[in-house]
Order: structure tokens, then sequence, then C-alpha cells
């Protein structure tokens, strides 16, 4: 996912990320990817150089579905989040290099693009930059609009910024 490869380069490199993007790489790894959140936390107290304890733990607790307001359902959509916060992909751009061939926002989902499209670009998949090692079946909902796929295009990004998805609670 190169929204999140971004924010945690940019975490690497600079020690410091966006209050979005340690959401939105909390919910991936926790929700997305089924990690434990202490491995996040813990990560992020070796990285961060404002990091403090009772919000780094708390912000992991909630992005987990646990503690005080737990919100175990919600889960951000990482392409959706992609397009709200860097529609054009320049902030991917300018942490992910090997994927700046990419016009525009096409640089979010190069899974989507066909091979002509990202030999063009200098990126092959498995080699330039990795394959995904995961696609939600949600981030489908959202694509942009120079991706060729079936049904309704995407519209371009929208003000709101976060589109949690939500699924119905286990029925006991």
């Amino acid at each position: 996912m190169p929204f999140v490869d971004a924010n945690m380069r940019e975490l690497q490199e600079t020690g410091w990320m966006s209050n979005r993007g340690r959401q939105n790489v909390a919910s991936f790894l926790v929700k997305d990817m089924g990690l434990d959140w202490r491995l996040g936390a813990e990560w992020f107290e070796s990285q961060l150089l404002d990091h403090d304890v009772c919000s780094n733990y708390g912000n992991w607790n909630y992005a987990a579905g646990i503690g005080n307001d737990p919100r175990e359902n919600r889960k951000f959509n990482m392409v959706k989040q992609a397009f709200d916060y860097d529609p054009k992909g320049d902030f991917v751009r300018c942490w992910v290099p090997e994927l700046a061939g990419l016009k525009e926002a096409m640089i979010h989902t190069p899974w989507k693009l066909t091979g002509s499209q990202l030999s063009s670009a200098g990126v092959v998949l498995g080699d330039t930059y990795p394959n995904p090692i995961l696609v939600a079946p949600e981030w489908g909902r959202h694509q942009h609009k120079g991706v060729q796929r079936k049904g309704p295009a995407f519209k371009g990004p929208r003000q709101r910024g976060i589109d949690f998805y939500f699924k119905s609670p286990p029925k006991m």
C-alpha cells in the first residue's frame, strides 16, 4: 500500500508522521493486516521524536478497538484515505520515488494498472516495487479515473476525509 509505505518511510527518515498518517498506519496494520497493536505502538515509540506514552498507546488502543472508547469495527479504507489526503500522489511520490513515474493518483493503486501503464512509468511490480501483500475488498470501491474497471468510476477526492468500513458484529 503506497500511502502506508510513504508514511512509514517518512517516520523512519524524519522521526515524525502526521496525525492522519499515524491513524492510517495503525488502522492498516491492526485492521487490514491483523497485527497485534503492541507491535505498532512499540515501533512508533522507537521512531517518533515527539513520542508520548499516553498519546501513542492510547491511539493504538483506539485503532485496535480496545480501551475506554472501543470501536472494534472501525476501519479506514486505505485507498480512499490516499485519494482524500494525497489526491495527486505528491506525498507518495516524495517518499516512494520508485513509483514517481506513475501519473496523478494512479500511484495509490499500482496493482490495478496494466502492464503497459506500469512499464511506461518504469515500474515492475515484484521487482522495482513489491507486489501488494494484501488488497482489501473495500478498496475496490475507490478508483482513480484513469484506471479502467467495470462499474462506476472514481468521482474524485472528497473533503469528508474519513471513510469507515463497518461490518456487522458477529451473531451470538
